[in-house]
């Protein structure tokens, strides 16, 4: 199997564990190093080259605003985080074995 036939199917799983397991929709494919979605209220982008997902309301904020803005930080925050522990799930599951360790390998991911 080429490396680009294994990219394709951890795309495919990676895109049908979110549809199934957080109901994410509207996956746009136009964008080319990323895909956008959305789950409930929420926006991300699914990176195609590590398959880390990242959504809008995660931002840093400094003092002033409100509550309510607070807590819609709070939860995309939460949710970019239980996310991303799926998707590694799903990335050492048989067929993907050992893929999240080597991208966590990679010098580029050390911190």
């Amino acid at each position: 199997m080429t490396k680009r036939e294994i990219k394709k199917q951890q795309t495919e799983a990676v895109i049908e564990m979110l549809q199934n397991k957080f109901g994410a929709k509207n996956f746009d494919n136009d964008q080319g190093s990323y895909f956008t979605f959305e789950i409930g209220e929420f926006e991300g982008q699914l990176m195609r080259r590590d398959f880390e997902v990242m959504f809008n309301d995660t931002i840093k904020m400094g003092p002033g605003f409100t509550d309510e803005e607070y807590a819609v930080r709070d939860a995309a925050l939460v949710l970019e985080e239980v996310v991303n522990k799926e998707i590694n799930n799903v990335l050492d599951m048989p067929g993907f074995e050992g893929t999240t360790k080597a991208l966590n390998n990679l010098s580029i991911f050390k911190k």
